[in-house]
């Protein structure tokens, strides 16, 4: 695409190697895939991706040359609904973070066999079109016609309103595709609308392509990221043929429109319940209680490398925790459980096997405490 050919940050190292710097994180991903042997794995395969990407781009707001993606990649399935998914969770995340007006558009772009004929349209009526062009668009009529859709000159625009549009000459499998997709939008409540003119930058793309967009206004319309389906391009590293689909949100752009809406900050979740222990046995019996806490979805905090009570104490007084279990040598070969109320400073002597069920009923009584407060 023009993406390689014209932002791709390329040169030689000292040793003479031809190397570039990753203009994004789908290809690696995909790669990855393959390199890893994860055909065997049951699939879909669903991977997430963080880090750094660089393209030789013009700078703007929440747009660097050296930019942040975070990615969702599912290996293996063509099911539109994984399409919907996929949307789903990006609408999700940006929700919970308090970010509003959003909207998906939503295109397809059938599948490379199907473009041929496509192609040759669209670039007999670019040729017609052509005096009304800028220059480097002219260039694009031969090599990249579909990246003249990006363009946001308003002749260019002029243009393209007229243009042939892909989503009426997609064949029969990509139009049933599409049309399965739109259902379970409709069905999950995803906010989209059909942009015909959406092609996204690179090549790899097949059938559904969309982008997230924030903002109802010409000032504030802002994409925060997008994705597609890249079903050919697992086999372009040599894999079988696998169907896939992904999206990745700028972070850089994301931080931006957080900051505008004032989103609310991340809070990791804190223990309630610290298992503290004193002795070898104790530390045994304490490795056992730990993962039955956890089995029952409570988060728990310990200290097993620790020495002293005392020490263990403190720690769990600086994490703010509600409860303290205290398994020492007696209550080990009791199979009892010391547990502390690091509130009111009350302790009570639980056995090991309804120590759990204590807990439990310990912490909703403190919820509920706290809410008629």
């Amino acid at each position: 695409s023009d993406i390689i050919e014209k932002e791709l940050y390329a040169f030689k190292t000292k040793g003479g190697d031809q190397v570039a710097l990753r203009p994004e994180l789908t290809s690696s991903v995909a790669r990855a895939y393959v390199q890893h042997g994860m055909t065997i794995l049951p699939q879909p395969v669903k991977l997430f991706t963080i880090g750094p990407s660089y393209r030789y781009d013009l700078p703007q707001d929440g747009r660097y040359r050296e930019f942040y993606q975070a990615e969702f990649d599912m290996f293996g399935e063509e099911d539109p609904i994984l399409d919907a998914q996929v949307m789903q969770i990006a609408y999700r995340v940006l929700k919970s973070i308090g970010i509003k007006d959003i909207v998906f558009h939503v295109n397809s772009i059938g599948t490379a066999e199907s473009r041929k004929e496509y192609l040759k349209l669209l670039k007999a009526y670019f040729r017609s079109k052509k005096s009304k062009l800028p220059s480097p668009y002219k260039e694009m009529i031969e090599t990249h016609p579909l990246r003249i859709f990006d363009a946001k000159d308003d002749k260019c625009m002029q243009v393209c309103a007229g243009a042939p549009q892909m989503i009426d000459h997609l064949d029969k499998e990509s139009r049933s595709h599409f049309k399965d997709l739109l259902e379970y939008l409709d069905e999950l409540d995803v906010p989209y609308m059909i942009d015909p003119q959406l092609v996204r930058g690179l090549e790899y793309y097949t059938r559904t392509v969309f982008e997230v967009y924030v903002g109802n206004d010409e000032e504030r319309h802002m994409s925060l990221g997008g994705g597609g389906r890249f079903d050919n391009l697992v086999e372009q590293f040599g894999g079988e043929p696998t169907p896939a689909i992904g999206f990745a949100f700028g972070l850089d752009r994301l931080v931006v429109e957080m900051k505008r809406v004032k989103a609310k900050k991340y809070h990791a979740p804190q223990p309630r319940v610290f298992l503290a222990q004193l002795g070898n046995l104790a530390k045994k019996k304490s490795l056992n209680l730990f993962a039955e806490i956890e089995q029952a979805g409570i988060l728990v905090a310990e200290s097993f490398g620790r020495g002293t009570l005392k020490t263990q104490l403190r720690h769990a007084s600086k994490l703010g925790v509600e409860l303290t279990l205290i398994i020492g040598q007696q209550e080990a070969l009791d199979e009892t459980v010391i547990v502390k109320n690091m509130i009111t400073g009350a302790q009570e002597t639980v056995p090991q096997k309804k120590v759990v069920n204590f807990v439990k009923k310990s912490l909703k009584e403190a919820t509920k405490l706290v809410k008629t407060k």
